[in-house]
């Protein structure tokens, strides 16, 4: 084959291909050899659409011999069945070829030795998401019903998206006899259970003791068990003879629990998952859940000098340019997308299992673990892997019709993927792109038809329902980075707009941030895919579910039959909820790319006077504004706007109101004054070049002694001009929306 001229050596992770060695494989264009074993090869290699995926052969001779051919349908299977966010992921095979093959996305970056060696111990929440990954990938293997046997340094990697286990060459189903058991005797000493060395049959608790091992490794960067001769590790092992000194005090009963000798006394991996996620998540589906926290605390973590275009520049014949721009649409190329071990590091791993560090990356927690973890979501086979993007799903699902077609190779397309799973994979691209929907719901037996809107933000974790979900009045309600707004329209009166408050309102206890968000129109979804009882017809997926309706300011509550539709590549078109009180339909109008929402509040200016927030994050509270003599009122203060935190909310307040009376000796370099008591019965400030903050009397005439006064809300300000000597005072273009706003106590 040829290489490009640009290139003298091969990419990170690869040498060139042998004489002999294919140029395709299936529909994957071989660019190096990764590593091989004694069963055979395992090469890096582009697909269609630019992806760098991890393929790997059995040799030609051994192909020929029933034994090893069963031996790799083995291992087919049960990477088929392993569907976590931190396990590898099969993307397709043909064991029925003349050499059999199976592919899975490359992922770069190192095992956890090497990168530890490199790098020292992981600390802080950084271990703590290493030690939440590895439980929740082993939980979603056990919830199918398969055992991996080989969980150790050199099968986990640490890639720019988390950590990673790969290699099943020796996985099992849960329970497997040992007389049935080819791989009985294998495992690796220091990292195998103590009961693997007594006879014992294959078992989830055998995984959850590795993971203790590592996780006792990747926080001290020692062997928990120590280096040595094989017989003395193996005897430490079964005498519990181990060393995890410098384990932080949180990860240390876990870590304690799952060496325990006796397998029995081992907490599951679900029960792992459970006790490391944050309070705050548990309510959340894992997979999302971890993805969110890798993203938050997954720090320090390089692709290992992994580069998908010098894969296409070694290749020759495709651009680095090119394939850069198919390899983000197809959902799977980069650093930034995970990886294999490279170097010597991969080398010796393919070599001394016969199998690569390769997996998939993005995929969420399968059916089967769904009940596990109390309800979660499912990948859908190649969907999952790459549902990161719209675009991404459909060129998923044109490479695995196509190869089907022309190859006879089985490739987990969405035709292929169990209808449970295509559904949960609709959820997940809801959740991870964004999408605009119009959702209308009909009383059961007649009624008026109440028509939404509803737009979410995936980048910036907004969701929006235009409509009076929340009672009469009420013209929207949303959830913007963890907190509910609801809002209503202003007056109709321009000189109220800035001026007063809107008074809030009450909200009902069924609603918060977490009943009115996405889950609204993904959960139906969800929990359609883990009832066990979705049927297919075309693209129509139907079955029970449970849906919740946001209606009249509550939330309600309701067992339903769903139906949902998507198109030839799996997006989401239609979805169908029937109960006993309503029928609602939802139609997405956009689904993906270029969804954004904004505040309320800005979007609705031009209608009017706009909308006011009249339930918005309560900060704290301030004195301020009372009486002008006597005991001055107490104000709780309100972050309306989306900009505007609790912080710097506080921040202003307590800066504005340090005084006897609002303002008066506000801090010089922060305020400018606009406008005084002088005839007007108030007092603006300009504060930070940004707002108006203000107080104004609420009766002109009377004793001075019981005038009153209130704390006007913060809003948008500009200075236009400066002040003259002609003109004491400066212009200021007001935005008719509030930033902070005040509400008295009773």
């Amino acid at each position: 084959m040829s290489t490009s001229p640009m290139l003298a050596e091969p990419p990170v992770g690869l040498s060139p291909l042998k004489e002999g060695d294919p140029a395709e494989i299936g529909p994957y264009r071989l660019v190096g050899r990764i590593g091989a074993g004694g069963m055979g090869a395992v090469y890096g290699a582009l697909d269609t659409y630019g992806r760098c995926v991890a393929v790997k052969t059995v040799r030609a001779d051994l192909a020929a011999k029933p034994r090893f051919r069963e031996a790799f349908a083995h291992e087919v299977a049960m990477l088929a069945r392993a569907d976590g966010v931190s396990t590898a992921r099969l993307y397709a095979h043909d064991t029925e070829a003349e050499v059999p093959w199976l592919a899975f996305d490359h992922v770069p970056g190192r095992d956890l030795r090497a990168h530890v060696r490199e790098f020292g111990p992981l600390e802080g929440e950084m271990l703590r998401v290493f030690a939440l990954g590895m439980a929740e990938g082993l939980a979603a293997l056990h919830a199918a019903g398969v055992v991996h046997r080989d969980v150790k340094p050199a099968n986990v990697i640490l890639s720019p998206d988390g950590p990673k286990i790969v290699d099943f060459g020796i996985a099992a189903p849960i329970g497997t006899e040992r007389s049935e058991d080819a791989f009985a005797d294998h495992g690796s000493p220091g990292w195998a259970a103590p009961e693997r060395h007594t006879g014992a049959v294959a078992d989830s608790a055998a995984d959850v003791f590795a993971w203790g091992a590592l996780v006792a490794m990747a926080a001290t960067g020692r062997q928990p068990f120590g280096k040595g001769e094989t017989k003395e590790r193996i005897r430490r092992v079964c005498a519990g003879e181990y060393e995890i000194d410098g384990v932080p005090e949180d990860l240390l009963p876990l870590v304690e629990g799952t060496l325990s000798m006796d397998p029995r006394e081992r907490p599951s991996a679900a029960d792992l998952v459970r006790a490391l996620l944050p309070e705050d998540r548990r309510g959340e589906e894992v997979g999302r859940a971890l993805r969110r926290m890798l993203g938050d605390y997954w720090r320090g973590v390089d692709a290992a000098g992994h580069d998908p275009a010098r894969w296409a520049a070694w290749l020759g014949g495709a651009s680095a340019t090119a394939l850069g721009a198919t390899g983000i649409l197809g959902g799977g190329v980069g650093a930034g997308t995970g990886g294999a071990a490279t170097g010597g590091v991969a080398g010796s791993s393919a070599a001394a299992s016969g199998t690569t560090g390769a997996t998939a990356s993005g995929s969420s927690s399968s059916g089967a673990a769904a009940g596990v973890f109390g309800g979660g979501s499912s990948s859908g086979g190649a969907l999952g892997g790459v549902a990161g993007s719209k675009l991404a799903m459909v060129g998923a699902g044109a490479l695995a019709v196509a190869g089907v077609a022309a190859g006879g190779y089985v490739a987990y397309d969405r035709l292929r993927d169990p209808p449970a799973d295509v559904v949960a994979s609709a959820a997940t691209l809801l959740e991870e792109t964004g999408f605009v929907a119009t959702v209308e719901r009909t009383p059961v037996g007649g009624g008026e038809t109440v028509s939404e809107e509803y737009l979410y933000s995936a980048d910036g974790e907004s969701f929006l329902i235009r409509g009076a979900a929340m009672g009469p009045g009420t013209t929207a309600v949303a959830v913007h980075q963890g907190e509910l707004y609801v809002y209503a329209s202003r007056p109709n009166d321009p000189t109220v707009v800035w001026q007063d408050s809107v008074e809030p309102i009450e909200v009902d206890e069924s609603v918060n941030a977490d009943s009115a968000s996405v889950d609204l129109v993904t959960g139906p979804m969800r929990a359609l895919a883990v009832s066990g009882e979705v049927e297919r017809d075309g693209e129509v997926y139907t079955g029970p579910t449970t849906v919740h309706v946001l209606s009249q300011g509550a939330m309600d509550e309701a067992a339903a039959v769903g139906r949902i539709e998507t198109d030839e590549e799996g997006i989401p078109l239609r979805a169908e909820y029937s109960t006993d009180e309503w029928e609602v339909e939802v139609a997405f109008s956009r689904v993906g790319e270029d969804v954004t929402v904004e505040d309320p509040q800005i979007t609705s200016m031009r209608e009017g006077n706009g909308w006011a927030a009249v339930h918005a994050p309560i900060c704290g509270s301030v004195t301020g504004g009372g009486p002008w003599t006597g005991e001055p009122a107490r104000w709780d203060v309100q972050a309306s706007a989306w900009e505007v935190d609790c912080d710097y909310a506080m921040d202003v307040s307590e800066m504005m109101n340090d005084t006897e009376a609002y303002g008066e000796e506000a801090v010089a370099e922060r305020t400018e004054t606009m406008m005084t008591h002088s005839g007007s019965g108030g007092s603006t400030w300009l504060v930070d070049e940004t707002m108006a903050c203000a107080i104004f009397r609420r009766d002109l005439g009377g004793d001075i002694a019981n005038r009153t006064f209130f704390l006007s809300p913060c809003i948008p300000a500009e200075r236009l001009g400066e002040a003259t000597e002609e003109s004491p005072f400066f212009d200021v273009d007001f935005e008719a929306r509030t930033l902070i706003d005040y509400h008295e106590q009773g």
